[in-house]
């Protein structure tokens, strides 16, 4: 009994060790270069870290835990921490950079002008001509010479129609973006006073919601209503990774 209670106290402090949060040091880079003001979040444990000038950063974490790096003009990442990053205590964290949005652009063509004619085209204009020239023949028996294909007429105004909507449908617009669709709904006034954000917090906030895969179905739907739903939803969860 002696002997249990031994190796109770002298193994219990090293697995509470194993267990405990260590100091992390890390450094941020970018194709080589140091990049400064990048947002580390510890998503386990709600405590965040923002990297210096020279990118270097420290965070309390344990084996486990995530992190999400932030960036407005990188591409946000997640890591998982191994026993091996925390042994090393030097972490080293690669991030590309996000492609440039160019703005959007007018295009305007100018289409070259054909003039098709169909069989409906020639039937619509060979009926019209007959309406202004009736030649009776008799007493008011009402025969129209030449008469006109009425069922081959309708199937070609059925197809011009449909024509028409395909190439419509052609020229719909491409679906718009998670950041395009809120700044062109939602102001600065919106996050400020209904979500209580700062004005310099407002950038990291969109971005956090961004790498949520609901986001672009969201912006695809335009539903304002949702959207809205979505941003107090994320607003919440981002509150308490300030924290």
């Amino acid at each position: 009994m002696a002997k249990i209670t031994y190796w109770f106290f002298t193994l219990f402090p090293i697995l509470g060790f194993a267990q405990s949060e260590k100091l992390l040091h890390g450094k941020v880079l970018s194709e080589g270069k140091a990049i400064g003001n990048i947002d580390i979040v510890n998503t386990n444990s709600k405590k965040s870290s923002t990297t210096d000038s020279n990118g270097n950063f420290s965070i309390l974490a344990k084996m486990g835990d995530e992190l999400f790096v932030i960036s407005k003009e990188y591409v946000n990442r997640k890591m998982m921490l191994t026993q091996e990053n925390l042994d090393k205590g030097n972490l080293v964290i690669q991030l590309e950079k996000k492609p440039i949005e160019l703005d959007d652009v007018e295009i305007t063509t100018t289409p070259s002008v054909k003039f098709k004619l169909s069989q409906a085209d020639l039937d619509t204009g060979k009926l019209a001509k007959q309406t202004k020239a009736l030649k009776v023949v008799n007493v008011n028996d009402g025969i129209i010479e030449n008469g006109v294909d009425f069922v081959r007429l309708a199937k070609g105004l059925r197809n011009l129609f449909k024509n028409k909507e395909q190439e419509k449908r052609k020229k719909t617009l491409p679906p718009i973006s998670f950041k395009d669709y809120l700044a062109l709904n939602f102001d600065t006034a919106f996050y400020i006073q209904k979500l209580k954000l700062k004005p310099e917090e407002i950038d990291l906030f969109i971005a956090y919601c961004e790498v949520d895969s609901k986001a672009k179905s969201l912006a695809e739907r335009q539903d304002l209503f949702e959207m809205a739903d979505f941003l107090f939803e994320k607003n919440e969860e981002f509150k308490k990774l300030k924290h």
